[in-house]
Protein backbone atom coordinates (compact mmCIF):
# COMPACT_ATOMS: atom_id res chain seq x y z
CA UNK A 1 0.00 0.00 0.00
CA UNK A 2 1.03 3.46 -0.80
CA UNK A 3 0.84 6.46 0.85
CA UNK A 4 -1.27 9.87 -0.93
CA UNK A 5 -1.54 13.10 0.13
CA UNK A 6 -5.29 14.05 -1.14
CA UNK A 7 -7.13 17.91 -0.35
CA UNK A 8 -10.86 16.66 0.58
CA UNK A 9 -13.91 18.94 0.20
CA UNK A 10 -16.00 19.75 3.56
CA UNK A 11 -18.77 16.97 2.27
CA UNK A 12 -16.00 14.23 1.64
CA UNK A 13 -14.32 15.12 5.29
CA UNK A 14 -18.34 15.11 6.56
CA UNK A 15 -18.81 11.65 4.87
CA UNK A 16 -15.42 10.36 6.38
CA UNK A 17 -16.07 11.18 9.61
CA UNK A 18 -19.28 9.94 9.45
CA UNK A 19 -18.19 6.46 8.35
CA UNK A 20 -15.49 6.81 11.48
CA UNK A 21 -18.24 6.97 13.74
CA UNK A 22 -20.68 4.79 12.59
CA UNK A 23 -18.22 1.85 12.10
CA UNK A 24 -15.25 2.85 14.75
CA UNK A 25 -12.44 3.36 12.01
CA UNK A 26 -9.83 5.51 11.65
CA UNK A 27 -9.32 8.29 9.28
CA UNK A 28 -7.46 6.25 6.87
CA UNK A 29 -9.28 3.29 7.22
CA UNK A 30 -13.15 5.33 6.36
CA UNK A 31 -11.24 7.28 3.78
CA UNK A 32 -9.72 4.10 1.88
CA UNK A 33 -13.18 2.53 2.54
CA UNK A 34 -14.76 5.15 0.64
CA UNK A 35 -12.61 5.26 -2.32
CA UNK A 36 -13.25 1.31 -2.61
CA UNK A 37 -16.67 1.75 -2.98
CA UNK A 38 -16.23 4.49 -5.29
CA UNK A 39 -14.38 2.27 -7.33
CA UNK A 40 -16.93 -0.34 -7.27
CA UNK A 41 -19.32 2.16 -8.70
CA UNK A 42 -17.35 3.95 -11.06
CA UNK A 43 -16.11 0.39 -12.82
CA UNK A 44 -19.50 -1.60 -12.36
CA UNK A 45 -20.56 2.21 -14.98
CA UNK A 46 -17.93 1.13 -16.76
CA UNK A 47 -18.60 -2.10 -17.53
CA UNK A 48 -22.08 -1.68 -18.08
CA UNK A 49 -21.10 0.63 -20.90
CA UNK A 50 -18.70 -2.50 -22.21
CA UNK A 51 -15.67 -0.05 -21.69
CA UNK A 52 -14.51 -2.79 -19.30
CA UNK A 53 -14.49 -6.60 -19.14
CA UNK A 54 -15.28 -9.11 -16.69
CA UNK A 55 -11.98 -9.78 -15.99
CA UNK A 56 -10.58 -6.00 -16.53
CA UNK A 57 -13.12 -5.44 -13.48
CA UNK A 58 -12.11 -8.36 -11.70
CA UNK A 59 -8.74 -7.41 -11.81
CA UNK A 60 -9.01 -3.83 -11.02
CA UNK A 61 -11.04 -4.86 -7.64
CA UNK A 62 -8.47 -7.91 -6.97
CA UNK A 63 -11.82 -10.32 -6.72
CA UNK A 64 -11.88 -13.46 -8.69
CA UNK A 65 -14.09 -13.60 -11.35
CA UNK A 66 -17.31 -15.16 -9.72
CA UNK A 67 -16.80 -12.60 -6.89
CA UNK A 68 -16.44 -9.89 -9.60
CA UNK A 69 -19.56 -10.82 -11.32
CA UNK A 70 -21.54 -11.10 -7.78
CA UNK A 71 -20.46 -7.43 -6.87
CA UNK A 72 -21.67 -6.44 -10.18
CA UNK A 73 -24.81 -7.99 -9.79
CA UNK A 74 -24.81 -6.08 -6.37
CA UNK A 75 -24.28 -2.79 -7.97
CA UNK A 76 -26.91 -3.55 -11.27
CA UNK A 77 -24.58 -3.95 -13.40
CA UNK A 78 -25.19 -7.67 -14.56
CA UNK A 79 -23.94 -8.71 -17.61
CA UNK A 80 -23.13 -5.99 -20.73
CA UNK A 81 -23.39 -8.74 -23.40
CA UNK A 82 -26.89 -8.88 -25.16
CA UNK A 83 -28.75 -11.81 -25.78
CA UNK A 84 -27.76 -11.65 -30.02
CA UNK A 85 -24.13 -10.92 -28.86
CA UNK A 86 -24.42 -14.70 -27.34
CA UNK A 87 -26.42 -15.74 -29.85
CA UNK A 88 -23.49 -14.53 -32.29
CA UNK A 89 -20.89 -16.16 -30.25
CA UNK A 90 -22.30 -19.51 -30.22
CA UNK A 91 -22.97 -19.67 -33.62
CA UNK A 92 -18.76 -19.19 -34.17
CA UNK A 93 -17.71 -21.63 -31.74
CA UNK A 94 -15.67 -24.15 -33.04
CA UNK A 95 -16.56 -26.67 -30.68
CA UNK A 96 -19.45 -26.95 -32.29
CA UNK A 97 -19.17 -30.45 -34.14
CA UNK A 98 -22.61 -30.53 -36.10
Amino acid sequence: MKAKAVRLSDPLLRGVELLQRREALDASAATRKLLHMGLERYVAQLYREGELTLREVAALLELPLREAMNRLERLGASGNVTSAQSLRALALDPGDSD
